[in-house]
């Protein structure tokens, strides 16, 4: 089995590890050549959950010409950056099946737009930190959950010989469902811990943010009454507590300088909800001050 991780990010590193093993072919694309060399020189280490080191030899490359077109791909990149793989997309071939990881929900409307026959969409709940080009952090254990928009299914369903106690695979039926489900927990999460600069535990232990959490929850919940039964109130309290010690993804991006994938998981709900003819003032006043903290820290 060939699989093709496209992005060196934390996501694509862990995985990369994750999905090793003997009767795999990992190959992993990274947008920078010196973290390809990196990566073929030293190899790709993972730091588990019970802090032991683990050590891995996969192909990796900045040039998607070297890698084989009958792989599974895995897009593990952010959804701002899918424009720039635009004229990966055209090259490969139509049966190349195509397996998208990214948070929120745009990224959903744009695969649906290329050529390929399988495209399939995962939403993961593990916790992963870069560490360096070719070390990664595995920083919590939980699901990669994947669904399938288009095509039979079939190749997609090699992955579950590789689901494990460290990587359980589960399929689920309804991808728009499962992106929206995601994007509301990082509505939730993600928004609030990056404007209080706050883990994730301390949404709860404050009772303060508890307050505005179950507020922001009763109003997502309005909009998206769908959810109601797959996202209690008490799921995102036990996630709060599961991740407590760690950095949302989006917290982690303010803190690093990088662009925030505010637009994709804030804008799209907003997008979604008020087409629904639901106002959503407090996520709404979110987004802006998300925004005005992005703006503030390109300025500088």
């Amino acid at each position: 089995m060939q699989i093709v991780v496209v992005g060196g990010g934390a996501v694509g590193l862990l995985l990369a590890s994750l999905l090793q093993k003997d009767h795999t072919q990992m190959n992993i694309l990274v947008h920078r050549e010196t973290q390809a060399s990196e990566l073929n020189d030293k190899g790709l280490q993972q730091i588990d959950v019970l802090q032991q080191s683990h050590h891995t030899y996969i192909k990796a490359s900045h040039d998607f010409k070297v890698f084989p077109t009958d792989a599974i791909w895995i897009i593990a990149v952010k959804y701002h950056h899918l424009a720039s793989l635009q004229s990966l997309f055209n090259s490969l071939p139509e049966s190349t099946p195509l397996l998208f990881i990214q948070n929120g929900v745009k990224h959903f409307k744009f695969a649906k737009n290329l050529k390929q026959r399988h495209i399939a969409f995962s939403s993961v709940e593990f916790g992963a930190e870069k560490l360096s080009s070719s070390r990664v952090a595995h920083r919590g254990i939980g699901k990669m959950k994947i669904a399938i928009e288009r095509g039979d299914g079939q190749p997609f369903k090699k992955f579950f010989q590789l689901s494990d106690s460290k990587l359980p695979i589960e399929w689920i039926e309804n991808a728009e469902q499962m992106l929206i489900r995601k994007a509301l927990l990082n509505c939730l999460i993600n928004s609030l811990t990056t404007i209080l600069n706050v883990k994730n535990g301390s949404l709860i232990t404050n009772e303060h943010s508890l307050i505005l959490l179950e507020k922001l929850y009763n109003e997502l919940m309005e909009a998206f009454s769908e959810q109601q039964d797959q996202l209690l109130f008490e799921d995102v309290l036990a996630l709060c507590t599961k991740t407590a010690t760690n950095t949302s993804s989006m917290l982690t991006d303010r803190l690093n300088g990088r662009l925030m994938e505010v637009d994709t998981i804030v804008g799209g709900i907003l997008e979604i909800a008020q087409n629904r003819g639901h106002e959503m003032p407090i996520l709404k006043t979110l987004y802006i001050i998300l925004m005005a903290v992005q703006q503030g820290g390109v300025e500088r």
